[in-house]
Formats: structure tokens, C-alpha cells, sequence
């Protein structure tokens, strides 16, 4: 078996705040990389590649191009199934590198797991005689220790994080703003994608189990998400509460992952003004393959986390409307003797827009002027669009996009401050600043590529 390699990268992290912790100043972060994260698969490949030679036959030519798209992938694969997201794989390729890590485990090979990367780069780095250790060993300048950070990238955790999704930010402020609701009920809002399905075993089905348990709910078309709840004040007016679902089954999770709406979807439900967003992945069951590799698939989640969404799990289309029919329920008796907040007109970042069920306060939105912001055909700003336009880039994430267009809201704006810049290395470098609550920087690399789309005549793909 090949030997498992990888490339070990030592960052000193800065800070001009000088009111900063000491300690943080001097923090340094390791990244580590497998150099060949499937050298298994590489070295079948290539005798399969060798034998098509032999042969002189033209399947050479699709196990080449598998080879090289193997190469390109950052990640481990557990099988010669999970291959086939990856371009130029086939059944057959994907089969046959099956049928031989059947054989290599039957004969008593052993595939590398994470604890064994964990311990092999454990000993690159304690190793004293190593590139890294003199590094790691070194004291800065001044009495303060270096802390040290290994993090693996392109790795996920095998465990997910709390997906409560009542643990929220503080009180609204008390404003004369107030609606009137003597008898405040949560009425669920289903969309209707979720009642329309291709065969009539499946037509309604959600709203089947709802009214088995009891659930009031009407069928609506929203805008963003499949899920909400609205109450009614006593003129009859419809208002949102502070919280949308959003539902993924498993193979619409992936197949938005391969074709880009998994992003723009995400900035649309960031973008709609409801603070809290529960992003719900629903199970299709064991054995069942979507595409993407699970541990894509458990990325994605977390990123999801990271970004500011709760993120909940359930095992299957049942189990979702019990999930539905709990909140629901749990809506309806957090909301007596509670005073309530119309905080449509307000901006999002505004403390009045947040909501805790201990709170006596609870904030609304109007439905119609929700309905109408949140709609993919409204009007939209300028740095709207940029932000869309950002989002097209590949690995440019929402954290990312937010952080340049704070900074730089229009592309006139961003256009403007490579002007100032008076050297090339310095336009190239504009936008690697931090992002997100970890204020990790943005990379010189995508920093580049956006200069070179903002100021390139002439693109070339």
C-alpha cells in the first residue's frame, strides 16, 4: 500500500487590536493536508490503466481521466461507490475499485482511519529531528507562550452539534410598537411544494399527519423556506413569528450541493429578515445512496452551523411532522400572557428582532411585507446583486461574501480601491481579510481570482 503523505503548514496569526489578549497575538494554527487522500484507489487505477495498455484498448483513455479527477478530490473515500460523484466515473470504474477493496480486506489489508492520521501527524510534528518541530518549539518575542492549534482540512467531525433550537440571543427593547393579540395561536404554514407530489400516494401526505395530530396549519406559497408560523392580531392581520424551516431530504441536499442552490439558498433564507433559521435534514434510510459522499454530506451540515443556522436531524418523513407538530405546540404555550412586537420596518441587526421564549417581548413580521422582500423577483439593491454575483464563485461562502461587501458594498466601491492600491501584489491581496467569528482570512488565492474578475478585460475559462 502506498504510503499515506501530508503537507503540514505552520501560520502565525496577527491582529492590529492592541487592546487584544496577548496570548492571541501569538497564537499560531497548523493546517494539515493528505498529499494523496486515496492512495488505494490512485494505485488500482494506475494497473488498470497499465493492463488497458497492454491491451491497447480505449477504456485507457476513461481510466486516465478518472485517475486525474481522483487526484483533484481533497477528501477520503470510503468506497469505490462513493467515486461516483466524482467527474469521469463510472459504474464500471466505480465496481471494479469496489470488487478490489473487497479483496484487499478479505486478504487482510487495512484501510487508514482517522485516529491513524490523528497519531501519524502527531509524530511528524513531535519528531525533533522534523522541519516542524524547531518551529513549533521556537518562543516569541516576550514572556508570552506560543498556543498551539492543529486543525485538519478538508476533515469532518463525527459529531454533530446541539440542535436545540431554543436557545436564542437576548429581550427584545420595549417599543410603543405593539400589536394586540388576546388570543395569540400559532397557525403552522406549510409551502406547497410540500403537499404536491408526482404520484397521488404521495399528494398531501404532510398535511395527513398534521391533521392527525391535530396541528392547525394552512397551505401557502412562500418565498423562502417550507415551513413558518403566523398568528393573527384582533383586526385580523397576519404576522410572522421569529422562525422558518427549512426541509432537506437527503438527495435534494446533495443534488443542491452539485448544482450550486445549496448557497443560494442559504444567502436567501440569511437575506429574509426571520433571525432564526432551523435548516432540517430529513433521513431516506439506510442504504440509501444519494451521489455525494456521506462525509460531504456532514460538512455541509456543519458549515451550516457555523454559519448561523440550527441545524436539526430527523430520521424520516414522520418523524419531521412530529418535529413540526412539537415547535408548534411549544409556540402556542410559549405565547400567553406575552406582549407582542411589530418590528417589520426595523433592520435585522437590531436587538428588537431577536427573541427567547423566557422573554416577556415577542417581535412579528407582517406577512405580506416578508412575502414580497423575500421573493426572488423583487426589486434588489445593488450590493444585492453583488453579493449574488460573489456567491458564483466557487468556495466563496456566505462569511465571506458578507465580510468583502461590508467593506466594499458596491463592485464601483471595490473597483475604486484597486485603483489605490500602488502595485499589483497589493490589488491581488485586497481581499484576503478576515471573515466570520473565527476571523480567519479569506486566502490569498480567491482574493486573486476576484481581483482578476473585477479587473481583467479579457476572462479566459
Amino acid at each position: 500500500m502506498a504510503q499515506v503523505k501530508y503537507t503540514i503548514k505552520l501560520v502565525r496569526n496577527t491582529t492590529n487590536d492592541e487592546s487584544s489578549d496577548p496570548v492571541n497575538s501569538y497564537r499560531r494554527r497548523i493546517y494539515v493536508r493528505l498529499k494523496r487522500p486515496n492512495p488505494l484507489f490512485e494505485m488500482w487505477l494506475e494497473e488498470m490503466i497499465a493492463k488497458a495498455e497492454e491491451k491497447n484498448t480505449m477504456g485507457k483513455i476513461a481510466l486516465q481521466k478518472a485517475l486525474v479527477s481522483l487526484r483533484r478530490y481533497p477528501l477520503p473515500l470510503a468506497t469505490g461507490r462513493d467515486c461516483m460523484v466524482l467527474k469521469d466515473f463510472g459504474k464500471t470504474i466505480c465496481e471494479n475499485l469496489d470488487r478490489r477493496l473487497k479483496a484487499f480486506l478479505a486478504s487482510g489489508g487495512r484501510v487508514p482511519v482517522q485516529s491513524d492520521h490523528d497519531r501519524a501527524i502527531e509524530a511528524l510534528l513531535n519528531d525533533e529531528h522534523g522541519e516542524h518541530y524547531r518551529e513549533l518549539t521556537q518562543r516569541p518575542s516576550g514572556e508570552v507562550d506560543d498556543t498551539i492549534i492543529v486543525e485538519e482540512q478538508d476533515t469532518v467531525e463525527d459529531a454533530m452539534p446541539d440542535d436545540s433550537v431554543f436557545d436564542h440571543v437576548p429581550i427584545a427593547a420595549v417599543d410603543e410598537a405593539f400589536v394586540t393579540i388576546s388570543q395569540p395561536k400559532a397557525i403552522l404554514l406549510v409551502d406547497t411544494c410540500e403537499t404536491i407530489g408526482k404520484s397521488k400516494s404521495g399528494l398531501d401526505r404532510t398535511l395527513q399527519e398534521l391533521a392527525q395530530y391535530s396541528v392547525e396549519h394552512e397551505v401557502r406559497r412562500l418565498s423562502v423556506g417550507d415551513f413558518a408560523w403566523i398568528v393573527k392580531d384582533d383586526a385580523g392581520r397576519e404576522f410572522l413569528l421569529p422562525y422558518v424551516v427549512e426541509r432537506k431530504r437527503l438527495d435534494d441536499l446533495a443534488s443542491s450541493i452539485k448544482d450550486g442552490r445549496f448557497h443560494e439558498q442559504k444567502f436567501r433564507l440569511k437575506q429574509c429578515g426571520l433571525p432564526n433559521v432551523i435548516y432540517l435534514i430529513e433521513h431516506l434510510g439506510k442504504n440509501r445512496q444519494v451521489g455525494v459522499p456521506e462525509a460531504t454530506l456532514t460538512q455541509a451540515a456543519l458549515n451550516t452551523y457555523v454559519q448561523g443556522f440550527t441545524v436539526k436531524y430527523t430520521e424520516n418523513h414522520h418523524h419531521t411532522v412530529m418535529y413540526l407538530s412539537v415547535m408548534t405546540n411549544f409556540l402556542n404555550s410559549s405565547l400567553k400572557n406575552k406582549l407582542f412586537l411589530d418590528v417589520t420596518h426595523r433592520p435585522a441587526t437590531d436587538d428588537s428582532t431577536q427573541f427567547r421564549f423566557a422573554n416577556q417581548t415577542v417581535p412579528l413580521f407582517s406577512f405580506d411585507y416578508f412575502y414580497k422582500q423575500s421573493s426572488k423577483t423583487r426589486d434588489c439593491t445593488v450590493r444585492d446583486i453583488f453579493m449574488k454575483q460573489l456567491l458564483q464563485i466557487k468556495l466563496l461562502t456566505i462569511e465571506k461574501v458578507n465580510a468583502i461587501v461590508d467593506k466594499y458594498p458596491t463592485p464601483q466601491c471595490l473597483y475604486r480601491a484597486y485603483e489605490r492600491c500602488p502595485s499589483e501584489t497589493e490589488r491581488h491581496g485586497l481581499l484576503n481579510i478576515p471573515y466570520g467569528p473565527t476571523k480567519r482570512k479569506i486566502g490569498e488565492k480567491l482574493s486573486k481570482i476576484i481581483y482578476q474578475l473585477m479587473m481583467n478585460d479579457r476572462y479566459t475559462p
